[in-house]
């Protein structure tokens, strides 16, 4: 069973690929907080409610149905400027706090993402046993 076909599974594994991505930009920003003229960067998040409605895209199995056209994809993880304030006498846009911040929110939302991937592990461990 290809577990990258259940919609569930892998628009999580999507959201955990982006998440990480995120973090390492995030991690980039700190380390680069005391160079000159550096501005901090993130990642641009990609559509997941049209992920979803993509893989909820109704499905046709017979040549007298009508055949909905599918919903745009999720496109790759874009980085991008995004300074956290003014700049030091440097020219540095980084805030140690903001970058912080961000990371501990990036954290929790990849910790919550990995719980419901394995649960859904889980239930189709379950559903596989015919427990």
């Amino acid at each position: 069973m290809d577990l990258s076909k259940i919609p569930l599974l892998s628009g999580l594994a999507a959201r955990l690929d982006f998440l990480a991505s995120r973090t390492t930009v995030i991690a980039q920003n700190i380390a680069n907080a005391d160079t000159p003229n550096y501005v901090a960067q993130d990642v641009k998040a990609p559509n997941f409610k049209a992920l979803a409605n993509a893989s909820a895209a109704m499905r046709v199995n017979d040549s007298r149905h009508i055949a909905v056209a599918p919903s745009a994809g999720v496109s790759g993880f874009t980085v991008h400027r995004a300074p956290d304030g003014e700049a030091s006498l440097t020219g540095n846009q980084v805030s140690i706090e903001t970058q912080a911040m961000k990371l501990s929110e990036t954290r929790q939302e990849y910790a919550l993402a990995a719980s419901i991937y394995r649960k859904g592990l889980s239930m189709l461990r379950i559903a596989a046993r015919g427990q």
